[in-house]
C-alpha cells in the first residue's frame, strides 16, 4: 500500500524538476528522463505520474495556475465590492501573468510550442479558471462572465501590443474600470 504523503511529495518533485527544466531548456529540450534524474527519481516514477510528456506540461501548468490563483485570491479577496475586486483581478492577473519567469520564456523562445496549450488545448486550464472565478462572482450567468473576463485577460497576455495603454497598473486600472466593471450586470456591481 503506498503512502498518499509519499505520492503527493514525489509528484511535487517531479513537478518541480519539469518546472526548472522547462525554465532553463525550454519544451523542445524536455525529456523525461532529464525530469527525473533532476527530481531524483527513477524514469518508472516519473511515468507512472505523468504517462506522456504532454501530461507533464499539463501537470506544470495546472499547478502553475493553482498558485496564481491562490495569489490572486490574497490579493482580491479582501475588497469590498464585486466592482474593485474585477478591477484589481484585471491588474493582478496582467501583472502576475506576464511576469511570471516560466511563461515569459517559453513565450518569447518557443512560441509555437506553448501557444496550442493556452489556446486550443487550454480547456481544462479555462475551466479550472473559470469555476474558480465562477464561484466568487455574485451574478446571474456566473460562468459565462467568468469566461469572459479570463478571455479578455488571456487575450492581452498573448498578444500585448495594443492600442490600449496596459504598462502600468494604474492604466490597467483605469481600463478594467471604464471597460470591464461594466460588464458586469447590473445586480453584481456592489
Amino acid at each position: 500500500m503506498r503512502d498518499d504523503s509519499t505520492e503527493a511529495t514525489s509528484t511535487e518533485r517531479i513537478l518541480d524538476a519539469a518546472y526548472a527544466r522547462m525554465l532553463e531548456h525550454g519544451l523542445r529540450r524536455l525529456t523525461v528522463d532529464d525530469v527525473a534524474r533532476q527530481a531524483g527519481l527513477s524514469r518508472i516514477t516519473v511515468y507512472r505520474r505523468f504517462s506522456r510528456k504532454n501530461d507533464l506540461i499539463q501537470g506544470v501548468i495546472l499547478r502553475e495556475l493553482a498558485r496564481f490563483l491562490s495569489a490572486f485570491e490574497q490579493a482580491v479577496g479582501p475588497l469590498p465590492t464585486m466592482a474593485d475586486r474585477v478591477t484589481e483581478g484585471f491588474v493582478v492577473t496582467l501583472r502576475l501573468v506576464r511576469g511570471h519567469p516560466l511563461l515569459s520564456r517559453l513565450l518569447a523562445t518557443e512560441p509555437e510550442l506553448i501557444l496550442p496549450h493556452l489556446t486550443l488545448e487550454a480547456g481544462a486550464y479555462l475551466a479550472v479558471a473559470r469555476e474558480y472565478l465562477a464561484a466568487h462572482l455574485d451574478t446571474p450567468d456566473a460562468e459565462a462572465v467568468a469566461e469572459m473576463f479570463i478571455r479578455i485577460a488571456l487575450s492581452f497576455v498573448l498578444t500585448p501590443d495594443s492600442a490600449i495603454p496596459l504598462d502600468s497598473d494604474d492604466e490597467t486600472r483605469a481600463y478594467a474600470r471604464r471597460h470591464l466593471v461594466p460588464l458586469l450586470p447590473s445586480e453584481g456591481i456592489n
